[in-house]
């Protein structure tokens, strides 16, 4: 029993350091997911990445998407995020002092 609780335990901290992602109902006999960011359609067993650098995965019951790129979390004070939605990357920098290492963490990727 004590071995199941530490597996239980142990899963539910893999979920947390995983991505952000988010689940969409799919209504009853629907024919695609429907991207609410692009406002795109897409067909039932397709993925894509979106605008906002999000994977998504359409299925006839769901639409899961989990976002790839992450988010800083800056250490450093002064520092500064750009997150470049085209490429799906983000850097951190200090705009008044190129020399300044910045420190920062990521958290959702």
């Amino acid at each position: 029993m004590a071995s199941l609780t530490l597996v239980l335990i142990l899963c539910a901290f893999v979920s947390l350091s995983d991505s952000y992602c988010f689940l969409k109902l799919q209504k009853e006999g629907a024919k695609y997911c429907e991207d609410g960011d692009d406002q795109t359609r897409h067909e039932l067993g397709s993925t894509w990445i979106n605008s906002k650098c999000l994977r998504c995965i359409c299925s006839s019951t769901e639409m899961e998407c989990c976002d790839t790129m992450g988010r800083a979390i800056i250490k450093t004070e002064g520092c500064t995020v750009k997150y470049d939605y085209s490429t799906c990357k983000f850097d951190v920098f200090h705009p008044e002092d190129p020399n300044i290492k910045c420190e920062y963490g990521a958290v959702g990727k």
